[in-house]
């Protein structure tokens, strides 16, 4: 079910402006017109590319998003419900099966097909793709993929069992891309093919380093049967603009220019409290840990002492403090206690101990990849970096954009050895976040950024994903996660609080942690 949207805050002083004017002037939210009704928000970062399947960073994720339908819909923390598929059947772990709903089309009138949809999909899974979600939504084995157009039904049949594949058909990765633009490989990750989209909006307008606009489609009614009906009607147009301070975005917010905002820094969200016309919405949106890249060559490549050490010298209430101002939860593996089968032993990890780091780290020189998506990872990078210098090693921190970040350790042979990132798990399942330190390496087609080799957690990982009985599942995966900290190939840090303020006339729907921006609506407020 969506939460609420009855948490309000009240109207700001109108003689309070923003201190930049990142986007058009002009009303925003409610105009009076329902046929001329914008929206406009602010993300971090630009989009690393509109194919949904090449993906990187949530930013992209958002843009994607409001462009492409997929075939399963989140209606709730566990719960899903049909987008272009109108029924789907698991017939056996490795077996499932969809129905294309009737009357979708996309963007240049095309019909919407079980053949468009097997296409779309295929492109996701074809290795010349290399996306790094095919494995998250396939699992490691080969699917084959088959359309029936006279029954409508799309067959998915996998080499592997794989009993997540629903909940990750249900990801903005996985997208319908349709007939045109899957023959303009270019113009799809570039934005420039008007056929490509199968959702409600097109992009119709792309300004890299300032801004997005995308315009709802006309005459498009594939919206989802959401258990809980939408209130609003959709914007006739989304703006979106490029920011990383939000202080700036608070003030846009306020001032009327901005009808939606995303902020961790809590000295920001402060300045909402209290404000009872505005809309508010609590998600911990990512869990943060530190992975190694154990690619040959680098630094930490066959050394557990060293990844050890680093895992000694972070104190995580030092860093919780830093990130969140402590209002994060303070992690005992890659996802929340909340997530099934997920480790609550505080013993497992590495205890904080500075002696034991300072006894190994001293020369070990580090470069060390920082992301600026918000201040809060910002502030996390350089602590790590501090706390890594004080105990001696020789540590050259790069930073850059959300995009640009996820966009890199995508790349093998990229100049990293450390990072600590920010796991969104849009799937809901630990598998998703054990598949980026397990597994095979994004290089080579899996999600595992590190690159490294864990037998025994791969075996453990596959177990889980082939279980049907959920006690079996869990003590896979519990395995799994052992594997981790034997090895010392990650070290948890904290979840990622996010708070989601929209304006008095907009709303927008939240499922478990997932905000949908394609269910943006405005209201009268």
């Amino acid at each position: 079910m969506p939460k609420a949207h009855d948490r309000r805050l009240r109207t700001a002083a109108a003689t309070l402006v923003s201190a930049v004017a990142l986007l058009l002037a002009g009303c925003s939210g409610d105009t009076g017109n329902p046929e001329d009704t914008v929206v406009r928000t602010v993300l971090a970062s630009d989009p690393s590319s509109f194919d949904p399947a090449r993906a990187q960073g949530q930013q992209t994720f958002q843009m994607v998003s409001l462009l492409y339908d997929t075939l399963l819909r989140r209606d709730g923390p566990s719960t899903l419900v049909g987008g272009l598929a109108s029924q789907w059947e698991t017939v056996s772990a490795s077996e499932y099966v969809f129905t294309i709903r009737d009357g979708a089309t996309c963007s240049d009138g095309t019909p919407i097909t079980a053949s468009v949809v097997a296409a779309s999909l295929n492109h996701l899974a074809a290795p010349e793709t290399a996306s790094t979600w095919k494995n998250l939504v396939f699992g490691q084995g080969d699917p084959a993929i088959a359309a029936d157009d006279a029954s409508k039904q799309v067959r998915i049949t996998l080499s592997q069992p794989f009993t997540t594949l629903v909940q990750g058909l249900a990801i903005a990765q996985t997208g319908i891309v349709c007939p045109a633009g899957l023959a303009d490989p270019d113009g799809l990750a570039a934005g420039r093919v008007p056929g490509a989209f199968s959702g409600p909006y097109t992009l119709s307008e792309a300004n890299a380093g300032m801004g997005y606009t995308f315009s709802l489609r006309e005459g498009y009614d594939a919206w989802p049967a959401f258990s809980t009906a939408l209130v609003g009607t959709p914007p006739r147009s989304i703006e979106i603009g490029i920011s990383t301070d939000p202080s700036t975005v608070a003030n846009q917010i306020l001032a009327g220019d901005v009808d939606l905002g995303q902020f961790s820094d809590q000295d920001t969200i402060a300045r909402f409290e209290g404000q009872p016309d505005y809309h508010r919405y609590d998600v911990t949106s990512a869990t943060t840990y530190v992975v190694f890249n154990q690619r040959p060559g680098r630094v930490f490549a066959d050394r557990p002492d060293l990844r050890r050490a680093v895992a000694a010298a972070i104190d995580q209430n030092a860093f919780n403090t830093v990130f969140s101002d402590g209002t994060a939860e303070v992690l005992t593996t890659v996802v929340p206690a909340s997530f099934a089968c997920a480790s609550t032993d505080p013993s497992l990890p590495q205890p904080h101990d500075a002696a034991a780091a300072a006894a190994v780290l001293p020369g070990v020189q580090i470069a060390m990849l920082g992301n600026t998506a918000n201040p809060s990872y910002s502030g996390g990078a350089d602590y790590i970096f501090q706390v890594l210098s004080d105990a001696g090693a020789q540590v050259r921190m790069n930073k850059v954009d959300n995009a640009t970040f996820w966009s890199t350790i995508a790349e093998g042979g990229s100049d990293w050895d450390l990072v600590f990132l920010g796991d969104l798990n849009s799937v809901g399942s630990i598998s998703a976040s054990l598949d980026r330190v397990i597994g095979p390496a994004v290089e080579a087609g899996g999600r595992n950024y590190s690159a490294s080799a864990n037998p025994e957690g791969e075996a453990a990982l596959s177990q889980g994903l082939a279980a049907t009985d959920p006690a079996a599942r869990c003590a896979a995966f519990e395995a799994a996660q052992r594997t981790l900290f034997e090895r010392s190939d990650v070290v948890p840090l904290a979840g990622n609080p996010t708070t989601y303020i929209t304006s008095p006339h907009v709303v927008v729907s939240t499922f478990g942690e997932y905000v949908d921006f394609a269910t943006l609506r405005v209201i009268d407020g």
